[in-house]
């Protein structure tokens, strides 16, 4: 392994943020999707079901017309599935569709766990407790800042 990057933590976390940026627009541009198409198939993986268009439009920050020409466009080639919801006659889910998990285009996760395995298995108990509280941390300061400058520019 090479020698670890000396930068500021800030830095780094922004460096290791491009660089996966970059795997998922390649990941995207492989299956033929953006990467908002991914993003979004990313979202309704991991609502297992329960991810109404609304919501997945607040967390990509699309309109709702923009988010139905998303989610036409995912239905389309069979990545989506549109449910009625079993409690609101008005309200739909998404899941995903059978091409999906047939084209494979879900598989970052797994890539990059297998890519880091050597650094995940350096970490102590201790160590990557620290390491889960503080990106967990970061996780939710990250997203609060995000509902505040989408909520504070679309007050203006």
């Amino acid at each position: 392994m090479t020698e670890p990057v000396q930068l500021p933590i800030d830095d780094l976390i922004r460096e290791l943020s491009s660089e996966i940026m970059q795997i998922h627009r390649w990941m995207a541009e492989q299956a033929g999707l953006n990467t908002t198409d991914l993003m979004a198939l990313y979202y309704i993986r991991n609502a297992e079901g329960q991810a109404a268009p609304k919501q997945l439009a607040e967390n990509l920050g699309l309109t709702s017309g923009a988010t139905a020409i998303l989610l036409n466009r995912l239905e389309q080639r069979g990545l989506i599935q549109r449910s009625p919801h079993p409690s609101d006659r008005r309200a739909v889910l998404l899941s995903l569709g059978p091409a999906a998990t047939a084209e494979g285009i879900l598989h970052v996760r797994q890539y990059l766990r297998e890519a880091n395995a050597d650094v995940f298995d350096t970490l102590g108990e201790q160590e990557r407790g620290i390491v889960v509280k503080f990106l967990g941390d970061m996780l939710e300061n990250t997203r609060k800042a995000l509902h505040d400058l989408r909520t504070n520019s679309a007050s203006k």
